[in-house]
């Protein structure tokens, strides 16, 4: 059963949007870890926000996910406070109990130094989100579980979507240029702002390409061959 969820999960990937875009529901209503009510808007505003939508109980894909977007945040080099881990139940069943356990389980690779949040909300709310972020949730009532697309999304400060991951596995180097690029060039170095002058985000492989750099390179080549050939002809083809 584990190995059918881990592949239509893969399934249901494939048939996510290319691209993510649009706005986020930030007035929809959640309940964070503590049991307090809050709204999605609550946790936006400062920095972009890594956003992750699985269940709290799932002992299958999720805590794989979980572990694979912890692991490129730290490989990613940035400083945690230039961003904020959001974690959302798509099951309306699970509660802020389910949140808790489920944060507390990470608490000792979180460190306190990631600001990382854990919500639960109605099947309204979780449904909305899950829409707004492009993925797809559908539940399987043989199993009694809600069957997710794998990966996360990068969101912009305003609650924008602005890169989405796909997978379990994420390339700390493409997730570290989509958080700089979604903090609008307050994070990260000078570096990181001329790699993404020079890339281009393809949305099938959720990586970061030189093609921009690419063309440059042969539109280079191509004047200097140019140029080279009008210098010849000058000479009247003496080399």
């Amino acid at each position: 059963a584990a190995v059918r969820r881990a592949l239509l999960a893969l399934l249901l990937v494939a048939a996510m949007p290319a691209a993510a875009a649009g706005a986020l529901p930030l007035r929809a209503p959640f309940v964070d870890e503590s049991g307090r009510a809050v709204s999605l808007g609550d946790y936006f505003g400062g920095v972009p926000v890594v956003l992750v939508l699985g269940y709290f109980e799932c002992r299958d894909l999720c805590s794989t996910i979980m572990d694979g977007v912890l692991e490129s945040l730290a490989r990613s080099d940035l400083p945690p406070s230039s961003y904020t881990l959001l974690a959302v139940s798509v099951d309306p069943r699970e509660d802020a109990a389910a949140a808790r356990r489920r944060m507390a389980a990470y608490r000792p690779i979180l460190a306190g130094a990631v600001r990382a949040h854990f919500l639960t909300g109605s099947a309204a709310s979780s449904q909305a989100l899950a829409a707004a972020a492009g993925v797809q949730v559908r539940w399987d009532a043989e199993h009694g579980v809600y069957e997710h697309s794998a990966g996360f999304v990068v969101a912009t400060p305003d609650g924008r979507l602005a890169r989405r991951f796909d997978g379990v596995r994420f390339d700390a180097r493409d997730v570290r240029l989509a958080l700089v690029e979604a903090s609008a060039g307050r994070a990260g170095s000078l570096g990181d702002r001329l790699i993404l002058l020079c890339s281009h985000f393809d949305p099938q492989t959720g990586r970061y390409t030189g093609a921009a750099l690419t063309a440059v390179r042969l539109v280079g080549a191509a004047v200097a061959f140019a140029l080279g050939a009008w210098i010849w002809r000058r000479r009247g083809g003496r080399a």
